[in-house]
């Protein structure tokens, strides 16, 4: 092994653990001649390739090159490395969103280290550190706040003693946000602050303006004001791309706090030069960037509001629109889907006072399929009970149609304030009661509209009574409209209709109360019975027959019926 490559490669290591990304990048540039590498050297080499990768935010790369550096490691027996490496993956992939495939990841990365930490005489506390990290970013996609604030002190404490700067001040930083999100401010500023002692240069100056949020927060602008010529003198020394673009950044969130309406203007200004200006590529300090790029957007989306609700001009409203499009264009390609369905939570309400109720129908359907899909299940439930508000509001809204009724009324009315502030806050979505719906009939039925299978849970249904038949017209005439668009329920007098084509058939749940529950049992339902050969197959026939299903026709789908809606065994 050479001597002077080890020595090179260690270097860039420690640079990296400095928060000296460039400077190890230009080192890993340097040693090109990799042809001459012992199998060692280069496992050493690639591992440095895969930890740049993911240190400047290139997650997609990171997740791909971690593949072969693991199965390399994996036929050279070096575990340390392929703990590395599956560790740099899990990380990569949290971050991409793909939370299942990291969680499995993480999991298998944890096994592996109980399995080296009985044998290994070195001091693991870094990589120990690292994953407990990624357990808490797991926890943070979930919505388990207090549970990864327990995990984020875990991994400080884990890595306090070492001398990785990234790991210390990364724990600590995440440690502050932690508390901000439930609302602890106090608290949030001393983490923040013990992390700007650590002085690890790219989260130096994120650290400070993450304490000038907290300041705002509580209406502390003069302190606020205070830690911005801290930002300002970083500035003057340092005058990067990225330092001015948070310069320039946390100068126009100061400004919008005036109640001088010249100083807005110049926010506004700011703002849009932000938004305006290129993807920059200042290695691991790009994250700071992507997370100011999206709060610039959802400012400046705030001030055109404010000015909407002093002027009641209607044309701010079309104004807004291009910056909510990238907002959810640049929230898609970073992978920020809690952004996502925010997103989407304000063009429904934008929607409404614009008293467009079938797009703003729209809006809320499709943040509740992304939050769900990507485990928001606090906010899922959240948006469903809105959308349900929304269904008991209708009349009211088709109401204001008619009226005369201004957009500060009726802005104060769709919430627009509420939804500004979760946006520029993220706050933790404070748990919404979830009540499990009453139900009264699932049943599935042919495009053309005739029942193939029916059962009643409440007493008084029947085929021969005037209210199933009430209810299949309900489904007819609602049917064209909820799949052209995109809606997943409807209202039938007193009761909620869902609905969902499963070709060849329909399949619909009727039932009193709230929906989130209802429409977790009704894809259940729809998931097993498609899977099931036992249950398809036979349904399939009585379809081609024409014949209605009886209840004992098919005893699996009789049981998964009485399972799903009466036992209601799969949600608890």
């Amino acid at each position: 092994m050479s001597h002077s490559v080890i020595k090179e490669l260690t270097k860039a290591k420690n640079l990296l653990r400095e928060g000296r990304i460039e400077e190890a990048y230009q080192i890993a540039l340097g040693l090109k001649n990799m042809e001459n590498f012992t199998t060692k050297e280069m496992l050493f080499y690639k591992l440095l390739k895969a930890n740049l990768l993911y240190k400047s935010l290139q997650f997609s790369e990171a997740n791909i090159y971690t593949d072969q550096l693991m199965q390399e490691s994996q036929k050279q027996g070096d575990l340390l490395t392929y703990l590395d490496a599956l560790l740099i993956k899990s990380f990569s992939n949290v971050m991409l969103g793909n939370i299942s495939e990291g969680e499995d990841l993480i999991k298998k990365a944890d096994n592996l280290f109980i399995k080296i930490k009985e044998t290994a005489t070195l001091d693991l506390r870094e990589s120990e550190s690292f994953l407990v990290r990624i357990k808490a970013n797991i926890c943070t996609w979930r919505g388990e706040i207090h549970r990864s604030l327990e995990l984020n002190k875990e991994a400080f404490e884990l890595a306090k003693d070492s001398k990785n700067k990234e790991l210390i001040s990364a724990s600590l930083i995440n440690i502050s946000e932690k508390y901000g999100l439930l609302g602890d401010y106090d608290n949030a500023k001393l983490y923040a602050e013990r992390a700007i002692e650590i002085q690890y240069l790219p989260w130096l100056i994120y650290a400070i303006g993450f304490i000038i949020d907290i300041l705002l927060d509580k209406g502390d602008i003069e302190g606020a004001n205070s830690y911005f010529q801290q930002i300002s003198e970083i500035r003057e020394k340092d005058k990067s791309e990225i330092n001015d673009i948070l310069y320039r950044y946390y100068k126009a969130i100061l400004l919008k706090t005036s109640l001088r309406s010249k100083n807005r203007v110049k926010s506004e200004k700011l703002l849009k030069e932000i938004i305006n200006t290129k993807d920059i590529s200042s290695g691991g300090l790009k994250f700071l960037w992507i997370k100011k790029y999206i709060f610039t957007i959802i400012n400046l989306c705030d001030l055109l509001l404010i000015e909407l609700r002093i002027t009641n001009y209607p044309e701010i409203i079309d104004e807004i629109q291009p910056y909510i499009q990238k907002l959810l264009d640049f929230a898609e390609q970073q992978h920020s889907y809690w952004i996502l369905c925010e997103t989407h939570l304000l063009q429904a309400r934008l929607a409404l006072i614009s008293l467009n109720i079938r797009e703003a129908r729209q809006f809320l359907t499709q943040a509740q399929i992304i939050a769900e899909k990507y485990g928001f299940y606090q906010l899922a439930i959240k948006i469903s009970n809105e959308h349900d508000e929304l269904l008991k509001q209708l009349t009211m809204w088709e109401n204001l149609k008619k009226s005369t009724s201004s957009l500060k009324e009726r802005m104060e009315l769709a919430r627009l304030n509420e939804q500004m502030d979760n946006m520029l806050r993220k706050r933790v979505v404070e748990p919404d009661e979830v009540k499990e719906e009453d139900s009264v009939v699932i049943l599935i039925i042919s495009k053309g509209g005739n029942p193939i299978f029916s059962q009643s849970f409440e007493e008084g249904w029947s085929f021969q009574d005037h209210l199933f038949g009430g209810f299949l017209s309900a489904v007819n005439s609602f049917s064209d409209e909820m799949f052209s668009q995109g809606l997943d329920r409807a209202i039938f007098g007193e009761y909620t209709i869902i609905m969902n084509a499963v070709s060849p058939f329909i399949v619909c749940y009727l039932f009193k109360g709230q929906s989130f529950l209802a429409l977790q049992r009704i894809k259940h339902f729809i998931d097993t019975i498609q899977n099931d050969k036992k249950i398809w197959e036979p349904i399939k026939k009585y379809y081609q027959a024409n014949r209605l299903v009886q209840e004992k026709d098919i005893p699996s789908l009789d049981s998964l019926v009485n399972e799903i809606f009466i036992e209601r065994a799969i949600l608890h």
